[in-house]
């Protein structure tokens, strides 16, 4: 026995909205959204509940605990001391612009050196409230240390020794 071909239905129209669908799909609430929306709507705001909740405890678990520790470093007064003993030299101004660079390069490194080696970021003691450890000798020792191994002319500080 052979089949004849099927021949598309009309869709129904719903006379209310003037829409097509089937009858299940005209039944409407009064907001317009069918009865059948509210599992969607449900499983979606509890998906995005999942997301944000998984997202939180990434955040919390994957985040770094650790604060930056905050050390001080007395720059105005290690700054002041060598151009103390820097103008006290009466060195000619080749000399002294040339000491000043390598001063300068030497207490960047200084600076550098001690930051790394103690897990800390350092700040001009002026910028920083009470409670912050100083580190001004660590950093004066190290700038004596890479001044003395640059072999710079110029006086070199010695730690502790500020005006």
């Amino acid at each position: 026995m052979r089949r004849l071909p099927s021949l598309p239905l009309p869709p129904i129209r719903d006379p209310e909205t003037r829409m097509p669908g089937t009858p299940d799909m005209r039944r409407r609430t009064r907001r317009g959204r069918g009865d059948a929306a509210w599992p969607v709507v449900l499983s979606s705001v509890l998906l995005a509940g999942a997301v944000a909740a998984a997202v939180t405890a990434a955040m919390l678990r994957f985040a770094p605990n650790d604060r930056p520790v905050i050390a001080s470093v007395r720059l105005g007064e290690m700054t002041a001391a060598y151009a103390v003993r820097a103008a006290g030299e009466n060195a000619p101004a080749a000399a002294a612009a040339s000491d000043a660079r390598a001063w300068g390069t030497a207490l960047e490194t200084a600076l550098g050196r001690v930051a790394a080696s103690h897990g800390v970021v350092l700040l001009p003691a002026r910028a920083v409230a009470a409670g912050a450890p100083d580190v001004t000798a660590h950093v004066e020792a190290a700038l004596a240390a890479e001044l003395a191994r640059s072999g710079a002319d110029g006086p070199v500080p010695q730690p502790g020794s500020n005006p």
